[in-house]
């Protein structure tokens, strides 16, 4: 079955929401999933669905994880793409 999310790619509405999270959340975060800390801004995304809005890296050998829950920051309004995920 599959499971309909919405993701925004917007580099500028990620940029700010990762300034508003800070270099020390951030950090802590990828510390406590054993994440090494993300590089480049185009890999990051938000992910929202049934569950809470996430902030998400894509890793080039490992691949996509979740680094943090996002619902308490400001989110953007606009940029949200639909897909289908399995």
């Amino acid at each position: 079955m599959k499971h309909v999310v919405f993701r925004n790619y917007d580099r500028y509405a990620i940029k700010h929401l990762l300034m508003e999270i800070g270099h020390h959340r951030l950090h802590r975060e990828c510390e406590n999933r054993k994440l090494n800390f993300p590089k480049r801004i185009s890999l990051f995304f938000l992910e929202s669905g049934d569950f809470p809005t996430t902030l998400k890296y894509k890793y080039p050998m490992i691949g996509i994880n979740t680094i943090m829950v996002i619902d308490r920051y400001d989110l953007p309004e606009k940029g949200w793409e639909r897909f289908e995920v399995a």
